[in-house]
């Protein structure tokens, strides 16, 4: 059963906290799970996941970056800073296929 989003009006607090990422830095620290290689193929998203053996034990495919995301989420393959990382990922992928350019993962 879908519910719908809430539509009740959101208080804007004077005193929150606002904090300028720009020039934080994350140093990158090695997933214990593993790591993800993307690429496109006729217009679909493949998505593999790779262990830390090297070996590519599962690939996730879709037109929508988004069901990819979930279903990662639901299997608990990784971190939440990795998490991050595969989804912007996906998100440019998708650009990629939707603006006819070429996809390299960084």
């Amino acid at each position: 059963m879908q519910t719908k989003c809430p539509l009740k009006q959101i208080t804007i607090k004077q005193d929150r906290e606002t904090v300028n990422c720009d020039n934080n830095t994350y140093p990158w620290q090695k997933d214990p799970n593993g790591y993800f290689l993307v690429k496109i193929n006729n217009n679909k998203i493949h998505c593999g996941f790779v262990n830390n053996n090297h070996e590519l034990t599962l690939e996730l495919t879709a037109t929508n970056p988004d069901k990819i995301i979930k279903e990662i989420v639901k299997r608990n393959l990784v971190n939440k800073p990795h998490l991050a990382y595969i989804a912007s990922e996906l998100m440019i992928a998708l650009y990629c296929i939707q603006n006819k350019k070429p996809y390299i993962q960084r």
